[in-house]
Parts: C-alpha cells; structure tokens; sequence
C-alpha cells in the first residue's frame, strides 16, 4: 500500500489542476492511502462528498493558533514518521515553483523524503491502464510518437 499526497491549488480540477477527483477514488479502490497537502478550504467548499475521497489532511493553516504556515515538508515528514510508518511509498503529487504552480511542492517532497509527481504527468496517464511507477516512462514515449 503507498500513500499519495495531493496538493490541492493547481493541482486538483477543483482548483485549476488538471487531476480528476475521480483519480483520488481509482487510488482508493485500488487500496492506496489518500490525502491532501494543499488548500484544505479550497477542497473541503468545492468537492461535494469530499470525506469520501480523502483519508487525511495536512497543511491547514495554522496561523491564528501558531502564527503562521507549518512547512509543507514538516507536515509530510510528521506523517510518514508518526501517522503511517510502514507503507510501501510515500508520494506527493503537485507543482513544481514557477514551472506549473506557485508552491514548492516538489522540494518539499525532497526534504521530506517523499516521492515527487508533477501534476501534469499524474494526469497524463489513464489511471486504469498504468501504474504510478510507469508515468515518466509513458510521458517520454507519448512526447517522441507521431499521431496519425
């Protein structure tokens, strides 16, 4: 079982992402642990039936109680360290800084020790034909095949 973490601005289709909700259930059914390390707010008042789709979420916004933001990188290395030690893999789908988005999801993922997936290339491949394992070796070999 891996876990998936999921950004949530520019990310996910309710917040101009190009990911489908229903990409969160396909994991779901296919066993995985899903959750939010994104715009908690932005999911919650835009996805009906939201605590169907979610196992867990990190990242709220802590400011009125702490002062500010918690680290992305804190939250999902607390996670991975306390709340759910031994899956299979640890993955964050999400932007890259000034690539596909505004938040630095993929350092995160490095300096927590998770496993990066840009958003584009999660969307790009149909989840019931291919497996997480394979999305950069299918982005490469749609880049360089002609359509007829």
């Amino acid at each position: 079982m891996k876990v998936y973490a999921f950004d949530v601005d520019e990310t996910l289709e309710v917040s101009a992402g190009p990911i489908l909700l229903q990409s969160l259930m396909d994991l779901r059914i296919e066993g995985h642990i899903v959750g939010l390390c994104g715009n908690l707010n932005a999911f919650m008042t835009r996805a009906n039936g939201w605590q169907h789709l979610i196992s867990f979420t990190l990242n709220f916004d802590t400011t009125p109680y702490l002062g500010g933001l918690i680290p992305k990188d804190i939250w999902l290395k607390c996670f991975r360290d306390t709340a759910f030690p031994n899956a299979e893999e640890y993955i964050l789908v999400g932007n890259i800084m000034g690539v596909s988005g505004a938040s630095d999801d993929m350092g995160a993922a490095e300096r927590a020790g998770w496993r990066f997936i840009k958003e584009t290339d999660f969307a790009s491949v149909p989840r019931v034909t291919a497996t997480d394992a394979q999305i950069p070796a299918v982005r490469t070999k749609k880049s360089t095949t002609k359509k007829s």
